[in-house]
Parts: C-alpha cells; sequence; structure tokens
C-alpha cells in the first residue's frame, strides 16, 4: 500500500507579525501541505516563558489555513549549558507548550556540535531525556538534527543514550553532504546508517563545499551574506532540493525501504526562490513518488 506524499517548506523568516496570512496564503496556492516554523521568528517565548499573547495571535492566523505545522527550535539553545542549564531547559520545555498550542506534532532540535567534556555531554543527554518525556505527554515527537560540523554517528549514539521512542532523528540533507565531504566518510553509507532512525526530513541541496569558518569563526560565517556564499557555494548555502549535487532521489527511496513515513520537509532560503516554489513542491513531489515505486519494486 502507498504511502501519501506530504510536502512542506520552512517559513520565511523576518516576517513580521501582521504579514503571516499573506505567506501562508502563498504556501498554500503552491501546494505545500505541511510548513515548519522556527519559534524564534516572533517573540513566542520571553525568560524562559510563553508569550501568551503572542502564542494565541499565531494559533488563530494557522488554524485558517489548510495547512499542517511543524516547529523547529528557536536561536540560542544550548543544552550543554554548565551556566544557565535551568534557563536553556526551561527554554525547551517552552518550546514544547508553544509547539503543542499551535498543533504541531514534531519539534526539530540540534545537536550542533559534541562536547570533550563528559559532564556536558551528560547534561545535552538529560535535557534530551527530559524534554522528551514532556512531549510525549504532549503527543509529540523530537527530532534530532546532523549539523556540518560533526559525524552523524554521533547523533545516532546520542538518540540510543536518550533512549525514547518519540526521540529519534531528523536527518538534514545538506548537513549530511557538507560534514561527509569535511569529515570524508561516505555519504551514502551515512543515510543508509541514519535510515532507521529517521522521523523527519530537511530536504536541501548544495555542492558539497565546506566553509571552514563555520567550524572556526562561527560570528564570520554569520556575517557572510547568501550573496556572498552562493556565488562561490560555501558551506550550507540551503539551495532548493534539486538545484545542487545532492542524490536526493536515491535518499528518498533509501529512507523509503527503512521505512520513512515523515514529511518531505523542503528547508531551503525561501526568500530568494518565491517563482519557483511551486515547481520546487511539484519536483519533490514527484521524486519521492518515483522513489517510492522504486523502492516497492524491489
Amino acid at each position: 500500500m502507498k504511502k501519501e506524499i506530504m510536502v512542506g517548506m520552512n517559513f520565511p523568516g523576518n516576517v513580521r507579525a501582521e504579514n503571516l496570512e499573506r505567506e501562508l496564503q502563498q504556501i498554500v496556492d503552491n501546494g505545500f501541505d505541511y510548513v515548519e516554523y522556527n519559534l524564534s521568528d516572533l517573540p513566542l517565548i520571553c525568560s524562559g516563558k510563553p508569550l501568551r499573547p503572542y502564542v494565541d495571535y499565531v494559533k488563530n492566523i494557522f488554524s485558517r489555513f489548510p495547512l499542517q505545522y511543524t516547529a523547529h527550535i528557536g536561536d540560542g539553545l544550548n543544552l550543554r549549558s554548565l551556566e544557565k542549564t535551568e534557563l536553556h531547559r526551561e527554554v525547551l520545555r517552552s518550546s514544547i507548550d508553544v509547539a503543542a498550542q499551535l498543533n504541531m506534532k514534531m519539534l526539530t532540535i540540534h545537536y550542533s556540535r559534541a562536547s570533550v567534556y563528559h559532564r556536558e555531554e551528560a547534561l545535552f543527554a538529560e535535557a534530551c531525556r527530559e524534554a522528551a518525556d514532556y512531549a510525549a505527554e504532549k503527543g509529540m515527537c523530537i527530532g534530532l538534527e546532523n549539523i556540518e560540523v560533526e559525524y552523524p554517528d554521533k547523533v545516532l549514539r546520542m538518540i540510543d543514550r536518550v533512549g525514547r521512542d518519540n526521540f529519534r532523528m531528523t536527518l538534514d540533507t545538506g548537513h549530511m553532504m557538507l560534514a561527509a565531504n569535511h569529515f570524508d566518510y561516505s555519504f551514502e553509507q551515512a543515510v543508509k546508517d541514519c535510515a532507521p532512525y529517521v522521523i523527519h526530513m530537511h530536504v536541501n541541496d548544495n555542492n558539497g563545499t565546506f566553509e571552514m569558518a563555520r567550524m572556526n569563526d562561527m560570528a564570520l560565517y554569520q556575517r557572510m551574506t547568501m550573496g556572498e556564499r552562493i556565488p562561490f557555494g560555501k558551506g550550507d548555502v540551503h539551495l532548493p532540493p534539486f538545484w545542487g549535487s545532492i542524490p536526493l532521489g536515491w535518499v528518498f527511496e533509501t529512507l523509503d525501504r527503512a521505512g520513512y513515513h515523515g514529511i518531505y520537509m523542503c528547508e531551503y532560503e525561501t526568500d530568494l526562490y518565491v517563482p519557483f516554489h511551486r515547481s520546487i513542491q511539484e519536483r519533490v513531489r514527484a521524486e519521492a513518488e518515483e522513489a517510492q515505486t522504486r523502492a516497492s519494486a524491489q
């Protein structure tokens, strides 16, 4: 029996609250099923607590559209923090609360870079376990996303360490390709290893050129504009799916064989590619359907 293909896109950043409806209507018009929203794009949380008027405002607008929604953790969360451990955990708990209020069943958080200190890694695992239990009470799952500055097998080991059924992996295809080239491991083998853990996807493209500033000077990396980075392919340029060199059709087929039933969440620089949204959605949907057919035929 064929699964239903659900395609989503990340909500454009820097959209003011009064423009939410316009952007959501454009997403509907371009045929997407899901939207992934970054919880720090609007002040939904302050000092670790949900800002209820803002949450209610966004919930009301979201409910007006025939879309489903997933959440991406806001900027700045550091579950390895020794100095402000409880504040970071409180922000994560409030993120789960806000996502639940917005009828989101999936929240993605970053693995980031493993610490050399066992205490910090233990804190991270403890915080993830606590968050997974809290999310389970609300019928939610948490996806731990691989980042290009770390080996993906460390993400899998952390998932095993947390040991919760609703705590799995968000596979970011762009990050995986960049890390494979930087750390010199097999992209294909890594995808195969990760496939049984994947509960959610971020589908984006690049040409595999790692930018060392991302590893050594994050402040410099963040100052680089996409206008500078894209022409030189510097790092995580978030091209639309099938615009770069990642074998995404093969990735889809590999995940399908492993039993993936999640969303094909396109995560690209959405504000740069507005004229192409519909063609991107249609291409991803068609490729996912073809991958499903190939996987079922073998």
